[in-house]
């Protein structure tokens, strides 16, 4: 009995002719003729010594022994596309696009560009979106996406968790830390995100009984995006609530002041999404690892 493969020529026609219940069908989708298609079955039925299909009505049936070659053609052929196209398209484009939102993408990723172009030798390029119907819309290599990790047909890994705490600029900090000012009033506006779909963790959490006051409504100003609300605190204009892990640098260089010791968590987070097997891929492995450094 000899040890070796069959041919490929042979495999490649057999799995055609399974899959298209036709020799005819299997050489047009092969670019070849049918009498070749024919050729390489009759040579692959004689080297394994089995019959792989039968004739009815004129038509290829296959045999119980064609299934089970098929089982595990199929998979290893399945595995060997995967993995080319993964190949294909980490050869054919010399950079990397992630896409994400403005807060994150401005206070967080924008500092880890430079050290991703170097890990993968590639120039890397930065989109913004706000909604997620835009976000997933946009035609690049990886998103980082805010959830609890399940997006059906894509890979997650956890960047984040949504851990907040109210912050505000150095000179009104100061005084709110004094005592002299309390959020909420209007020399210390609340920055809110707008949240229709009422996702993170927002002021109604962190002062579920105040914030429900027309009072306290009156003295909020309320953005559409995390990077503006950010933007906006550091100018001074006001009190946001600002994530752990993204505005750290913010806080030790002392542009914002941390003013409440107090954290609220959720299980949601900012997460590094790629579509199915991208961080199986050398590529994928280096943004995450690269990321989360």
């Amino acid at each position: 009995m000899t040890s070796d493969l069959p041919t490929l020529k042979g495999l490649r026609a057999f799995e055609e002719a399974y899959r298209q219940r036709s020799f005819t069908a299997a050489a047009i989708s092969l670019n070849v003729k049918q009498p070749a298609i024919s050729y390489q079955i009759k040579r692959l039925e004689d080297d394994l010594g089995v019959t792989l299909f039968d004739k009815v009505n004129g038509r290829p049936k296959p045999t119980p022994k064609a299934h089970e070659l098929f089982d595990t053609l199929s998979r290893a052929f399945d595995a060997i596309r995967e993995t080319s196209n993964q190949l294909r398209g980490e050869a054919s484009t010399s950079s990397l696009t992630i896409a994400t939102y403005p807060g994150i993408g401005t206070y967080w990723l924008s500092n880890r560009l430079p050290f991703l172009a170097d890990a993968l030798s590639l120039s890397t390029k930065l989109v913004t979106l706000k909604r997620d119907a835009d976000l997933w819309q946009e035609k690049t290599d990886c998103w980082i996406a805010f959830g609890r990790g399940n997006w059906p047909g894509r890979d997650a890994k956890l960047l984040i968790r949504e851990e907040i705490f109210p912050v505000a600029a150095p000179e009104l900090a100061a005084q709110i830390l004094d005592g002299k000012l309390l959020i909420g009033t209007e020399a210390a506006k609340i920055i809110e995100q707008d949240d229709p779909e009422n996702r993170w963790l927002g002021w109604d959490a962190w002062f579920p009984e105040k914030y429900a006051g027309k009072q306290a409504r009156n003295k909020t100003i309320v953005v559409n995006d995390h990077g503006l609300a950010m933007h906006m605190t550091l100018a001074g204009s006001g009190v946001a609530l600002a994530w752990l892990g993204v505005v750290d640098e913010l806080l030790s260089g002392g542009s914002l002041v941390r003013l409440s010791p107090r954290t609220l968590t959720s299980g949601a987070g900012y997460w590094l999404v790629g579509e199915k097997g991208f961080f199986g891929t050398k590529r994928g492995k280096t943004v995450l690892r690269t990321l989360v450094a």
